[in-house]
């Protein structure tokens, strides 16, 4: 059997990480949603299977909170004139008594994307673009992972998909999806899986698989829908019922 695809879910506080990962997984009782920010303090995973074979892993983090003075003392470990790229630089931070102490989510973070195949970072698009996110985004490419960014709460009003895409674009993220976690769009969830196979080019077969299982689950609930439909229709073509000579009382009872 392959390796199964792991991927960690990331982003900002209160985006809907994990309220994708109820979506996907189609259970609504994973993990805690709440408007307070932080609700997530530890890595909780599960594993999508396409009939029955494992094909995916994901990850659902904490959320990053100070990416910007997180930058900042990364960078302080660095000697002037020092070339420190990539895992490097954060192997230093992670042995630093701030990763278990200041910076302990953000440590959580960078850990399981480390030990993943890539990220799907969780964007807010009702938010504006700030120093915040380019900092969390740059912390993430530290990792040297794959990362697509997910556009959530795009039924909302006002939100600011273009200045995103512009913004990921500059940061040379142009594969970005648009998955909305409580109205997500028909064909959303199989564009997601899509885009991840272009990333990750060796668990294309395995998220095909995925794919293909989850659109045949998709027609067998609607045929199972469509039966429950014609099912209750007979039944009230089919009705009868018997009721007394009273005129009245039958007109009195239509109208209640």
């Amino acid at each position: 059997m392959s390796e199964v695809l792991r991927v960690a879910v990331v982003g900002h506080t209160n985006t809907g990480k994990t309220s994708l990962l109820r979506t996907l997984a189609r259970d609504a009782g994973f993990g805690e949603v709440s408007d307070s920010a932080g609700t997530t303090r530890h890595v909780e995973g599960l594993r999508l299977n396409a009939d029955g074979v494992p094909a995916l892993e994901l990850f659902d983090t904490p959320g990053m909170e100070d990416a910007i003075a997180l930058l900042e003392f990364i960078d302080s470990l660095v000697a002037p004139g020092e070339r420190v790229h990539g895992p490097a630089r954060l192997e230093r931070f992670q042995g630093r008594p701030q990763a278990r102490e200041l910076f302990e989510q953000e440590a959580t973070v960078l850990r399981q994307l480390l030990a993943s195949d890539a990220a799907l970072y969780v964007i807010d698009a009702r938010d504006p673009v700030l120093p915040k996110h380019r900092d969390e985004l740059e912390l993430l490419a530290c990792c040297a992972r794959p990362v697509l960014p997910v556009l959530n709460f795009m039924a909302a009003p006002g939100t600011r998909s273009a200045d995103w895409r512009a913004a990921l674009a500059r940061l040379n993220l142009h594969a970005a999806v648009s998955f909305d976690t409580v109205a997500p769009p028909l064909d959303g969830e199989r564009l997601l899986f899509d885009t991840l196979a272009t990333l990750i080019h060796r668990h294309r077969p395995a998220l095909e698989a995925l794919i293909a299982a989850r659109g045949r689950e998709g027609e067998a609930r609607r045929e199972a829908a469509r039966r429950l439909v014609a099912e209750l229709l007979i039944d009230l073509a089919c009705r009868r019922e018997r009721v007394d000579d009273d005129g009245e009382a039958v007109l009195n009872r239509a109208v209640a």
